[in-house]
């Protein structure tokens, strides 16, 4: 059954969980930058909450490339232990690579070493998906946000490559809505798709917010696609907020209501 969640802090999982969601989504590297007091306390506020952190997306930072030549395995490998050991022990069941500044080409450096060291990042994560329990989901992102893996097909053509059961991708119905891309791509991905992001889309690259009722947003048509394919997922709503306590209640009924039509 698909369930419904939210991208945001710890301190907002109670307020969330009110709303009728039914997780959190946080991010990696700011799970991975806590100091230890702060780690600790964002822990004991999730295990007080009746609902859990499912999801860690923004899995690196941008000063950590692992494309062009800053590239550094050892330096990636030292992050990703830790940040995987804190994310098992918080509750995360996937983690999100979309980090466009850690994974964009630099001009000048060759776009097929880049799609070499992107796949050759995500053999590395792998080994660290297998230890942990946490499958990876490949998140294409805007070109505006990112000069390379922009579609999901893309996506879904490089989790299909590096071949490792733990291995998937995301689709973001605002990206594919700045890419031209139908969603037709959650079909084709099948059984490689291990996340979903939605928004209420302002137009092709003006940004997004939450769903609300009387919106024009396509979720039926979102959700009719996915349930047709067969995915059962998590599905999380990624955008801008104003005012969550006033705005994720009504995201949700939206949301529910074109999950059930």
């Amino acid at each position: 059954m698909i369930r419904l969640g939210v991208c945001t802090s710890p301190d907002n999982i109670d307020l969330v969980a009110d709303a009728g969601f039914d997780y959190i989504e946080i991010g990696f590297a700011w799970l991975h930058g806590l100091s230890e007091e702060d780690y600790q306390k964002a822990l004991a506020k999730v295990r007080a909450s009746r609902i859990n952190v499912e999801v860690s997306n923004g899995m690196l930072p941008g000063t950590l490339k692992v494309v062009g030549p800053e590239a550094d395995e050892g330096a990636i490998r030292e992050y990703l232990e830790k940040a995987f050991a804190r994310g098992r022990e918080i509750g995360v069941k996937t983690v999100i690579f979309g980090s466009g500044a850690a994974r964009s080409v630099p001009e000048g450096f060759p776009q097929d070493e880049a799609w070499r060291q992107i796949a050759r990042y995500l053999t590395i994560v792998s080994e660290y998906s297998e230890k942990y329990g946490i499958d990876l989901a490949i998140e294409p992102l805007r070109r505006a946000e990112c000069n390379i893996m922009n579609l999901v097909t893309e996506g879904t053509l490089m989790a299909s490559l590096v071949n490792h059961p733990q291995i998937g991708v995301l689709g973001d119905t605002h990206h594919m809505l700045c890419g031209c891309e139908p969603y037709s791509a959650f079909v084709q991905a099948g059984k490689l798709l291990k996340h979903v992001h939605i928004s209420h889309s302002m137009g092709n690259e003006k940004g997004r917010d939450y769903p609300a009722p009387g919106d024009d947003g396509d979720y039926e048509e979102v959700f009719r696609v996915l349930k047709g394919c067969g995915y059962d997922g998590r599905v999380s709503i990624e955008a801008g907020v104003k005012d969550l306590a006033a705005e994720a209640p009504l995201a949700y009924r939206r949301l529910k209501e074109a999950l059930e039509a």
